[in-house]
């Protein structure tokens, strides 16, 4: 994957010479990055600040080498972040299709025309077109070079104006997803480690150095995780500092068949989920006590779950597996049954009165639920006194 941010420098620079009239000297570039499936590369690339002397050299027809921006290794479960106005490009090298899911924040204070996307091509069209705006009508979408004359775009970037009229892609019907002919031979950084632990030395990221991806996949690394059941892992601001720029987080969820993730609430954040694998049973409950969701969820499915809207998911088969972003860098839930529950807050007295139960009962509900976010949901626990807990 590749990420151009406007106003940083070029920071990869190329070991080998191109020289004048002739292709790339790399071969197929395999010896990094070709491990796992559904995996692709990320790049960073930043038009600016460009090396005059490389410049020159290739002027003088001594050749040049390339420079451009950081560029990334992605794989299954990675979530990257991204900031307004930055472009991108993506290259599978795996043996899977790699899906991405992508969710823009229109409510953002940074997007300041209206709450519309406006996204564009820099490269490639859309002979279909897409619609971003309620009530346009679709329409094929161009490349932002089209608009441009060739004239001006040749007098912009120094070419001819034949070269100028290819940037607009005017006769390329191939869409915005291509197939790259012959090798494709970035300089690529070696593969990293999964959650890499990074040490702070004290000095802000810089918009140009932000570590922008972080993989949820990596169940050793889960904040909730049980072999019976599942792991839960949650990415905010404090593991990827960019995410408080953009005031969004994420969570990335794997549960077992007959897997529960008790009834809890986003006390702070409107989330919207999205199955990646399997079925679930999820029950949403607003402000008022309806429900106003009961049903299966299964794999492409979207779910909105608004702020202080209650919900519960159980898996229904082998292996029920989803992603949520939240509209808050540091989102917090509150759960209604479990060891951290506001239920397990109240005074037995409390909770007998406002339910009309026995102080028995209420024993039971305050404590037989030990777990604090997954549990079984293949019957109700034996009464008698609490369960202990699973390993």
């Amino acid at each position: 994957m590749g990420r151009v941010v406007p106003g940083c420098a070029e920071t990869f620079q190329d070991s080998s010479v191109f020289q004048p009239g002739g292709g790339s000297p790399f071969g197929e570039g395999q010896g990094q990055g070709q491990q796992g499936q559904g995996q692709g590369h990320q790049g960073q690339g930043q038009g600016q600040q460009g090396q005059q002397g490389q410049q020159g050299q290739q002027s003088q027809g001594q050749g040049f080498r390339d420079m451009h921006q950081k560029v990334e290794h992605i794989r299954t479960g990675d979530t990257i972040a991204t900031h307004p106005g930055v472009a991108q490009w993506f290259y599978n090298d795996g043996n899977q299709p790699l899906v991405i899911v992508s969710v823009l924040d229109l409510a953002s204070h940074q997007n300041q025309l209206d709450r519309n996307p406006r996204p564009f091509y820099l490269a490639g069209n859309n002979p279909q077109g897409q619609v971003w705006i309620e009530g346009r009508e679709q329409q094929p979408q161009k490349n932002i070079l089209n608009g441009f004359t060739p004239e001006v775009l040749a007098k912009a970037f120094k070419i001819d104006v034949r070269t100028a009229q290819q940037l607009q892609n005017q006769q390329d019907n191939r869409g915005n997803i291509i197939r790259v002919q012959g090798p494709f031979s970035v300089i690529r950084p070696p593969l990293r480690s999964q959650r890499p632990q990074e040490e702070v030395n004290g000095l802000e990221e810089t918009i140009c150095s932000a570590r922008c991806t972080d993989n949820l996949d990596d169940p050793s690394n889960a904040d909730v995780y049980k072999p019976q059941l599942g792991y839960i892992s949650t990415l905010n601001s404090y593991d990827l500092p960019i995410l408080r720029f953009l005031r969004l987080s994420a969570l990335r969820g794997s549960i077992r068949q007959n897997a529960m993730v008790l009834p809890q609430w986003n006390a702070n954040a409107n989330a919207v989920l999205y199955v990646t694998d399997g079925e679930a049973h999820v029950q949403v409950v607003n402000d008022n006590g309806d429900r106003v969701f009961d049903g299966q969820v299964s794999q492409g499915q979207l779910l909105s779950i608004p702020q202080g809207f209650s919900v519960v998911k159980r898996a229904t088969s082998e292996q029920f597996r989803w992603i949520e972003f939240k509209t808050n860098a540091n989102a917090q839930i509150n759960t209604l049954a479990g060891r951290t529950s506001v239920l397990r807050g109240l005074p037995l007295e409390v909770i007998s009165n406002g339910y009309q139960i026995s102080l028995e009962e209420a024993r039971r509900v305050k404590f037989n639920t030990i777990e604090t976010t997954l549990t079984h949901s293949s019957g109700p626990a034996s009464y008698g006194g609490p369960r202990k807990a699973d390993a």
